[in-house]
């Protein structure tokens, strides 16, 4: 019971929420990578979520493609990071389950407001676990696709989040 009550009083973070990228094509050389040191930070009272990730951070199979997407379509000199921030809008302190999210998502320069998003959270003794998946559009973020490579990207990302966030006091 004492846990449980200590979640309500402060903040979770980590250093190490894994965000992952997928076009969910079967191709030859799928669209996809994966951030896993991406920082967020969680105020269990409220249901207030930032998560910021380095655009390098990004990691694909292939090296041309993380080129490429770092160069080319992230632009990530320009653009190095990406953010959002949001709220939970049925969050419940200490209580597990489905929650829905809304916020603001900052990628390549543009922000775009995201609305009823589910997302899984879990109470875990000290840590909390937030997880969920959610598609964006490639054309809402001003990235250029080359007319020769178009047939090859989809016009929408999946972007799945697991996030495990420890107390800030331990």
């Amino acid at each position: 019971m004492l846990s449980k009550s200590l979640h309500s009083q402060h903040k979770y973070f980590t250093k190490s929420a894994s965000i992952t990228f997928d076009s969910r094509l079967d191709s030859f050389v799928p669209i996809k990578a994966t951030n896993n040191s991406s920082s967020a930070v969680f105020e269990s009272d409220k249901g207030d979520i930032a998560v910021l990730a380095q655009v390098k951070g990004f990691n694909f199979k292939n090296s041309l493609m993380q080129e490429h997407f770092n160069e080319s379509y992230a632009e990530s000199d320009l653009y190095p990071k990406t953010t959002f921030s949001g709220n939970f809008l049925n969050y419940k302190s200490n209580v597990s389950g489905i929650y829905i999210i809304d916020g603001i998502f900052f990628f390549h320069g543009v922000q775009k407001q995201l609305t009823k998003i589910p997302f899984i959270i879990e109470f875990l003794n000290d840590n909390i676990k937030i997880k969920g998946e959610f598609p964006l559009t490639v054309s809402d973020f001003d990235i250029k696709v080359p007319r020769i490579v178009q047939s090859k990207i989809p016009s929408k990302i999946y972007v799945y989040v697991e996030i495990i966030l420890k107390s800030s006091t331990n």
